[in-house]
């Protein structure tokens, strides 16, 4: 199919790319593009759900996302369909749910938000991306893991120079990207072996140790093979790094830019936990995670060929006036509110309660341990990234004492 109806690589996109998807989904619902390939898009919230639930016609195999993967299809979860997905997903699942790991984390990641905080305040400016929500997420890993022979601020630079020269690579297609990328691949892929190697010599609690419990299925036959093992310790590395960055970098612009909602948390400290749903449905950052059509299928009167990608476009699913009254309005504790940040279906995020919850610890700490906060350039000069993320690539903030 040659007919586009969007270019999401335009710099007007990239600058305002839900706004620019809002005013699509009232005219083309089901959009196609001719980037990369060519590619389809759902916007409306009842055919991302439809579509995310349909796991016979919409496959995650060979296509998770949109432009595409430049690895092996080698990494669980995101690269498997079923009935492969659940014998992975049920102990991912169980483990990230687990209450005792979340309060672990928890714990650790409000210990190094304050850090961070206060070396913002002591310096009086500094990056929320790079300075924050950033080396969070590489604090995160490894307490969510239990890595012990890697810091957070090292997993922190390994997965931001690898996400840097992955979008690169798959953009732009230099080739020194790539090595770049594969570099850092083979190096998350090395510290996901040695903690299978670990605990196959020292088992941990498999109800808390992710590592443990997928060495449990190599051990009751059910993990076909050492990659698919790796494969998935290893996705949710750059996963917990980069939606949830992402995500916070999202979070923090809007404080920057309403200055309104940014003075009440700080004066009303108790509705940081009520907001969190809005920020997410307003500001996740994932717009191209996608499916494979398996098969012809007409949506919308459209008619997508078998074997297309299909992007679900969740943040415009988070704005459908069908579902969310006055949508582009942020409402602390806006109620109902069933936005699709985690995704929908059977691979939707399994460790959504956990982000959840370190999304929650890194806004509270951020709000109150600081006093103003001030954009220290031109929102129009901030560096953003592209398809299929959205989110500002640097905050650099003038941060008042508390």
């Amino acid at each position: 199919m040659d007919e586009s109806d969007f270019d999401p690589m335009t710099p007007e996109f990239i600058s305002r790319p839900v706004e620019a998807l809002d005013d699509l989904r009232a005219t083309r619902p089901v959009a196609h593009s001719t980037n990369w390939g060519g590619f389809w898009a759902l916007l409306n919230r009842d055919d991302v759900v439809a579509a995310g639930r349909n796991h016979g016609q919409f496959r995650n195999f060979p296509r998770h996302v949109v432009p595409g993967n430049l690895t092996s299809n080698t990494r669980p979860l995101m690269h498997v369909d079923q009935p492969e997905h659940t014998v992975y997903r049920t102990p991912i699942q169980e483990v990230l749910n687990s209450e005792a790991l979340r309060a672990e984390v928890v714990d650790v990641v409000r210990a190094r938000a304050r850090t961070l905080v206060a070396e913002l305040v002591a310096n009086g400016s500094g990056d929320l991306c790079r300075g924050y929500a950033q080396p969070l997420m590489g604090e995160a890993i490894v307490s969510v893991f239990h890595i012990e022979d890697v810091t957070g601020d090292e997993f922190d630079d390994v997965v931001h120079e690898y996400t840097t020269s992955g979008q690169s690579a798959a953009v732009v297609g230099r080739d020194e990207d790539r090595d770049k990328m594969f570099a850092y691949n083979r190096w998350m892929e090395d510290v996901a072996q040695r903690l299978l190697d670990d605990r196959r010599l020292a088992p941990r609690d498999p109800a808390t140790d992710l590592a443990t419990a997928l060495v449990a299925l190599e051990a009751d036959g059910r993990a076909p093979d050492e990659a698919k093992l790796i494969g998935a310790l290893r996705q949710p590395f750059v996963i917990v790094w980069l939606a949830t960055s992402h995500a916070l970098a999202n979070m923090f612009l809007r404080l920057l830019t309403d200055r309104g909602l940014q003075r009440r948390l700080r004066e009303e400290p108790d509705l940081i936990a009520a907001s969190v749903d809005e920020f997410l449905r307003m500001d996740q950052p994932q717009l191209g995670f996608a499916r494979t059509a398996s098969e012809e299928i007409e949506i919308g009167g459209r008619t997508i060929e078998a074997g297309a990608p299909v992007a679900l476009v969740f943040p415009a699913a988070n704005r459908d006036p069908k579902y969310f009254d006055d949508p582009h309005t942020f409402r602390i504790g806006r109620s109902p509110n069933p936005h699709l940040a985690f995704g929908v279906g059977i691979h939707s995020c399994p460790g959504h309660k956990i982000a959840k919850a370190i999304v929650e610890v890194a806004l509270t700490e951020l709000i109150t341990g600081t006093g103003d906060l001030d954009l220290s350039v031109d929102r129009a000069d901030l560096p953003l990234e592209h398809w299929p993320f959205h989110a500002p690539l640097a905050l650099p903030t003038e941060v008042g004492a508390p």
